[in-house]
């Protein structure tokens, strides 16, 4: 009984309420909880080299942190966050289901927008898990902290 109590504990205290700091990279991405709060900090965390995507792809950002979402084809998604002081101007970019380190330069996101502006909609076009880049964009941006939550709903 002692050991699995230890072993719930642990797996709480690793769970948490709200995930704490995205990854630096695709792999070390952690997943994201619809409906639970996720933060970071872009001037403490370990952040990626903001120059992602293809050429073809909207948005551009100084420091990116990797955060990864299952979805299901046909799922509404409804992201709502923001930059806290001193941070300002962060963008978000959404990449389709299949997105890896590896091929990141080649991907095209699938929306890529600045939740300042309002909350963020679309329709996953795809099964799997996908990946969110968030961190300040290269249009006079400063690194700082962040929250945001994603809210999935069914299929229309």
């Amino acid at each position: 009984m002692r050991v699995f109590a230890s072993a719930l504990l642990a797996a709480l205290v690793a769970v948490g309420p709200a995930a704490a700091a995205g990854g630096k990279s695709i792999a070390s991405a952690p997943l994201l909880r619809p409906g639970v709060e996720a933060s970071g900090d872009t001037s403490k965390d370990e952040t990626a080299d903001g120059s992602i995507g293809s050429d073809e792809s909207l948005g551009c950002w100084n420091d990116v942190e990797y955060w990864r979402l299952a979805l299901v084809a046909g799922d509404q998604v409804l992201i709502k966050g923001t930059a806290v002081s001193p941070a300002h101007h962060f963008g978000i970019g959404f990449f389709p289901a299949g997105t890896i380190d590896r091929n990141l330069g080649k991907a095209i996101a699938v929306v890529s927008s600045f939740p300042r502006r309002g909350p963020i909609r679309f329709t996953a076009r795809s099964s799997g898990r996908h990946v969110l880049v968030i961190g300040p964009t290269c249009y006079n941006a400063t690194d700082g902290p962040y929250r945001f939550v994603v809210t999935v709903g069914p299929k229309a």
